[in-house]
């Protein structure tokens, strides 16, 4: 009898030996496993900020691409409407030529 009490208090030992042995290693598993998420973490807000950067930069260049279009575009048509008034103009500047030099305004 002595010897099965004294066969089941050392696998109770070995069983508190083990459990030690599991917690300690887990511990060290999840201290790990926070270390890389943190490093993970780290690299994932670094790579977000870069693309932020690079989002805004590009935005900017495509802003600034689409406001020299524009500029141009409407400076086109301003050229062209200006050429057309000036076509036109041809008649009334001569009637105002012509009234100035002879006199009757």
């Amino acid at each position: 009898m002595e010897e099965i009490i004294k066969s089941i208090t050392q696998a109770e030992e070995k069983a508190e030996q083990i459990k030690a042995e599991a917690l300690s290693k887990s511990a060290e598993i999840a201290e790990a496993a926070e270390t890389e998420v943190r490093k993970i973490a780290d690299k994932c807000e670094e790579e977000c900020k870069l693309y932020r950067e690079k989002s805004i930069a590009e935005a900017h260049a495509e802003a600034d691409r689409q406001y020299t279009e524009a500029i141009e575009k409407k400076q086109a048509e301003a050229k062209a409407y200006a050429d057309s008034v000036i076509k036109n103009t041809d008649e009334a500047v001569a009637e105002i030529v012509r009234r100035v030099t002879r006199g009757s305004c």
